[in-house]
């Protein structure tokens, strides 16, 4: 069974909020700041997005080597999610199963699953308009940023 509540907040937005320093994990891990690189094998469609995807957490920051494989499968789904979307915008919800009755078009199926999948990475990446609200760039506020070190604006 995984862990319960919601995802905890990264260590620097609880140093800014003022979080009680007992309740921060100092010895965080700090993730390598070159860009992540596409996997081998990657079809053209994925690349697509692998790129434009890339380029905009590079903008935030937010883009981080260690990072490849989970971004790997936001991309794949974000390309399952838009075949998906392309059947069902050519074929009906429902079609005629196997016995004769209406079921649900399987690409239906697909399609929610691999939205499902892209909302929960967006999420954790920062790609929502939610989960940007909660980020603080460190260094934004004065014009300075220290790319090496995320905690050298908390103090």
């Amino acid at each position: 069974m995984g862990k319960r509540g919601p995802a905890p907040k990264p260590t620097v937005l609880k140093l800014i909020d003022g979080t009680q320093r007992d309740r921060i994990n100092f010895d965080e891990p700090i993730a390598a700041s070159e860009l992540p690189e596409c996997p081998e094998g990657a079809s053209d469609d994925v690349r697509e997005i692998w790129d434009y995807t890339v380029h905009h957490l590079a903008i935030m920051h937010l883009a981080k080597a260690p990072d490849r494989d989970a971004l790997f499968c936001y991309c794949t789904a974000v390309v399952n999610h838009r075949k998906a979307s392309a059947v069902m915008a050519s074929s009906p919800i429902l079609i005629k199963g196997i016995m004769g009755g209406l079921v649900r078009n399987p690409a239906l199926t697909v399609q929610y699953h691999n939205a499902h999948i892209v909302r929960q990475f967006a999420q954790e990446f920062g790609l929502t308009p939610s989960a940007r609200s909660a980020i603080t760039v460190a260094g934004k506020k004065d014009g300075t940023e220290d790319a090496g070190n995320p905690f050298a604006a908390t103090g």
